[in-house]
């Protein structure tokens, strides 16, 4: 009898260990699998490096030599709610898309994800909508600027690297000739105010602040639309694409809880904000 017991205690503690361990598993099965894959990669993903260039109010170099600007904090807002690590660092635009391209763990913004481009990179954003037009000083330009006479009589400066080159070499500029090529926007943005070239490629936010730093007694005015584009963060091809996800994620969240509004507003005007809203919104429907 006393061995009868004996197996039926084995027996029932042999049941009882097999339904906890069964109950445990259903447990951890039921768990959001991403939520933990999201967790494992994150604490695996190596550091990124954020590379921009001089645009102010975008980026720039402030006071004491560190890297500021409205999308620079932007950029440090979002790597916080992401837990993410990240260096940002500022170099001449040619440069640091030579490092997107050849580079690992590289991150680029603000750039304009053009037909060449857009396979070279993985995209977040946009970043910024903007009109793009042809500016010139108005007490130098006379007459009717088209795109057919442009190239005849005028010498245009764009920035070296920037999608703006292409786009100027295709209405007739040369490169060299009548096509000036420079560091960074600042300078062809001098240039034109001290009369060494006649145009260059802006947006109507970067025009406003260059000549008010530069020459405010200067009239810089659009004398030929280019076209509306988009800028982005751009990421290298070999950034995880779930990390890269949570990226887009979080940028779309900044624009619907009103992160970037409170952040934008003051320095960038009600178009470019709403359009950046509308941007979100439009994916929602």
């Amino acid at each position: 009898m006393k061995y009868i017991w004996t197996l039926v205690f084995l027996i029932c503690s042999s049941l009882l260990a097999y339904l906890s361990l069964d109950l445990f598993n259903a447990t951890k099965q039921s768990q959001p699998e991403n939520h933990q894959s999201d967790q494992l990669s994150q604490q695996s993903w190596p550091t990124l490096t954020l590379l921009t260039e001089h645009s102010p109010p975008g980026g720039y170099l402030d006071g004491t030599g560190q890297v500021a600007g409205k999308t620079v904090e932007l950029m440090h807002i979002l790597s916080q709610r992401l837990g993410e690590k990240t260096n940002i660092e500022l170099l001449s635009w040619a440069r640091a898309l030579d490092l997107a391209k050849t580079q690992t763990n590289i991150g680029l913004f603000e750039t304009i994800q053009s037909d060449q481009r857009k396979d070279w990179f993985q995209w977040v954003g946009p970043l910024k909508i903007y009109d793009i037009a042809l500016y010139a000083r108005a007490d130098k330009i006379s007459g009717t600027i088209t795109i057919n006479n442009i190239s005849n009589k005028l010498i245009a400066c764009a920035n070296r690297g920037s999608s703006y080159v292409a786009i100027l070499v295709d209405m007739g500029f040369k490169v060299g000739t009548s096509l000036i090529q420079t560091v960074n926007e600042d300078s062809c943005a001098k240039l034109m105010i001290q009369g060494k070239v006649d145009l260059a490629p802006y947006n109507e936010r970067s025009i406003e602040d260059l000549a008010s730093r530069f020459a405010p007694h200067i009239k810089l005015i659009p004398v030929l639309p280019l076209s509306q584009v988009s800028l982005y963060l751009a990421f290298s091809k070999d950034v995880d694409v779930q990390r890269v996800r949570q990226w887009q994620q979080a940028l779309e969240q900044s624009y619907r809880d009103g992160t970037m509004r409170r952040l934008y507003t003051g320095t960038y005007n009600e178009k470019l904000i709403k359009r950046l809203e509308n941007a979100v919104a439009s994916k929602q429907k």
